[in-house]
């Protein structure tokens, strides 16, 4: 087997901007600097994107093949599910009808696939590559989304345990998760992997605030901005936030860029505070170095019962901006980790509304401490957080 072949499995990659997108779009070039020979299937763009792709495309060296599957637009719901099964449906046909050995990598995006792919894999003898992106239906159970009783939960829950323990190497992103599947899985733990999530370094730098573009544009240079960029979704906190806007801080702007179905419970908890409010929606990859660093404070949120089951990328942004952070996430989480560790941010449990807005009003009246977590955020990112750093450990990992 040729350990510098690797095929990416992804529901998402260029050009569409998505965080997975982004994050294995940035990944897959380093490795392809580095020597890889890496070849992608995904769906044709629908998220941030609706130009048709050719069948095939070079794109920095990476071969991306697009497949034939439905490429309904992401607002429409019942279509999201359909481009789901139809991409899963032409990865499986490919998969069982290739001779290739090459290695296969891919992730919870969607959340079953990995299931038949690992399976896949074990039949036709190839290495797989799993990283643990969110953990389902675990995560469901935990917000009683589903009850862990649900025999269809139950199946799921077994074939996914079966998925581990089929997969040659395991990478998770967070060391909550790593604790999780050694509490579920702890036959094998010597192919788990953690490797934290990524930002590519190139792309965004530490900007003056008042002479960012995205700043002066928009007219927030008299403001102090708090800033929630990113997807407002199923794990992320939001209703904690919206309140700690009701009390009204003086002198606070509060920004939101991006969306999610949890955007209706900001919109509908704020009430009071709304002339405080800005929103925007997703930016380009070439417009989020500006907004990620138009801001005086980033917000990062992950609700109170979920860790080990997901890590908001978003915080890697924020830090590699060298803006301080608030994480409104449980004290036992990676983000959580990461913020103590590095000294770049507060750390508020997610209902606590009051702290937060203490937070927000300690970092407003002292420019000092903003300095120095934004400083430590930049400093532990440049260490420990660019694609080229982690790409190595991708390497270390697919070399064994």
């Amino acid at each position: 087997m040729n350990n510098n072949k690797l095929l990416l499995i992804s529901l998402v990659f260029y050009p569409d901007e998505v965080a997975v997108a982004n994050l294995f779009t940035s990944l897959s070039t380093v490795l392809v600097s580095q020597g890889y020979d890496m070849e992608v299937w995904c769906a044709q763009p629908s998220y941030t994107s609706t130009a048709k792709q050719p069948k095939t495309l070079i794109y920095k060296g990476i071969k991306i093949n697009y497949l034939k599957s439905t490429s309904f637009r992401k607002d429409n719901f019942a279509g999201r599910i359909v481009n789901v099964f139809t991409f899963s449906f032409i990865v499986v046909l490919r998969l069982l009808f290739s001779a290739s050995k090459t290695q296969v990598i891919s992730h919870t995006t969607p959340p079953f696939l990995a299931i038949i792919i690992s399976l896949i894999c074990k039949i036709k003898k190839r290495h797989f590559v799993y990283v643990l992106m969110d953990i389902f239906p675990d995560g469901l159970i935990r917000l009683k989304k589903v009850s862990h009783r649900n025999v269809f939960i139950k199946i799921w829950y077994t074939w996914h345990l079966a998925a581990l323990k089929r997969c040659t190497k395991i990478v998770v992103i967070g060391r909550d998760m790593l604790k999780w599947i050694k509490e579920i899985y702890p036959e094998d733990s010597g192919k788990i992997s953690y490797i934290p999530v990524w930002q590519d370094e190139d792309v965004i730098r530490p900007m003056d605030f008042k002479s960012n573009p995205f700043v002066v544009k928009n007219q927030l240079g008299d403001e102090f901005v708090v800033q929630y960029s990113g997807n407002m979704g199923l794990w992320n906190e939001m209703e904690t936030i919206g309140k700690a806007i009701n009390g009204k801080p003086d002198k606070i702007k509060f920004v939101f860029i991006g969306s999610g179905i949890r955007r209706n419970e900001l919109l509908n908890t704020i009430k009071s505070g709304a002339a405080k409010v800005v929103y925007f929606q997703f930016q380009s990859n070439a417009d989020y170095a500006q907004s990620v660093a138009a801001c005086h404070v980033g917000l990062v949120s992950l609700r109170d019962g979920l860790e080990g089951i997901a890590v908001p990328s978003k915080i890697i942004g924020i830090m590699a901006a060298g803006i301080p952070v608030i994480a409104l996430v449980p004290a036992q989480s990676e983000i959580a980790y990461i913020v103590r560790e590095e000294n770049c941010g507060y750390i508020i449990h997610p209902s606590d509304s009051e702290g937060l807005l203490n937070a927000i009003i300690k970092l407003r009246s002292d420019e000092n401490l903003r300095a120095k977590f934004g400083k430590n955020g930049r400093d532990a990112f440049l260490k420990k957080y660019t694609t080229r750093i982690i790409a190595r450990s991708y390497e270390s990992i697919l070399k064994e």
